[in-house]
């Protein structure tokens, strides 16, 4: 499923999102933009996946925006010359680029396998997942500054200060760093590094991890973590109760409290 340059197939509940273009280090493309976001929305109403994995083909995850433009002769090289105004109609619109939140929009865990360079846009979607694992190959960087932007989903001023804190996140942004894997470890930008040829595997241990409990209460739980960084205590309060409320009493509930007194594993059905 997918395209050619946005792979997409699902093995034992999981989804499994790569970015296919190793000839270029998987740059990003408007097209594959509008692909991916499809295939989020896609993923949000489908009830046989129950994670996400996002990563890369090749020796990149990605270099970030393909920058290049569409318009080329028939041996694919540019016949266009950049105007002032190509760079804005090159960039990834608003839209686009704000649509990397659709991951974190996925009611279910999403995990970045990041094998290779991460910079550019693609340093922000690691931010937009909720667990990330890096191979040793693994370089991220926040370059923005160094082409006069900000970063460009929010997910570098808004994410990033949040997993790793304010301090290390303006640090990492002001000084335009590419960090490797172990200081990615160190600072809890990633919760494991493992060897390349591993990272898959480990990409998908993690996701059957996360995914043992039942699926609504996963899908709950995630809504209020992320919401409660913005409630105050008291209405992060009363949207825990409406949710423990909303739960008790479920098929999943009632399995698994069978499942905890039978001392077995629990058999979910999603409702």
């Amino acid at each position: 499923m997918g395209s050619e340059d946005v792979l997409y197939r699902k093995e034992d509940g999981i989804g499994i999102i790569t970015l296919n273009r190793p000839e270029k280090m998987n740059s990003v493309t408007l097209e594959m933009f509008s692909q991916i976001r499809a295939l989020c929305n896609e993923i949000k109403t489908d009830n046989e996946v129950r994670a996400v994995i996002l990563t890369g083909n090749g020796l990149a995850f990605s270099a970030g925006t393909d920058l290049s433009g569409r318009a080329s002769d028939g041996d694919g090289a540019s016949k266009r010359k950049e105007a002032p105004t190509d760079r804005i109609l090159l960039t990834p619109s608003a839209f686009d680029r704000y649509s990397l939140w659709d991951f974190t929009a996925i009611p279910k865990p999403t995990i970045c396998a990041i094998n290779g360079v991460a910079v550019g846009i693609a340093s922000e979607w690691p931010l937009h997942c909720d667990f990330r694992i890096a191979a040793e190959s693994a370089r991220w960087g926040q370059v923005f500054v160094m082409r006069g932007w900000v970063p460009d989903t929010g997910a570098g001023t808004y994410l990033l200060p949040r997993i790793v804190g304010l301090s290390k996140a303006l640090e990492l942004v002001f000084s335009a760093r590419i960090i490797d894997a172990q200081e990615m470890l160190s600072i809890g930008l990633v919760s494991r590094v493992v060897a390349d040829d591993q990272l898959m595997v480990a990409a998908m241990a993690m996701a059957k991890t996360v995914t043992r409990g039942a699926p609504l209460a996963v899908k709950m739980t995630k809504e209020l973590m992320y919401r409660g960084l913005e409630r105050g205590i008291e209405e992060h309060l009363y949207a825990t109760s409406s949710a423990f409320s909303a739960l008790s009493g479920t098929e999943d509930n009632k399995e698994g409290i069978k499942a905890f007194i039978e001392k077995r594993e629990p058999h979910w059905q999603g409702r």
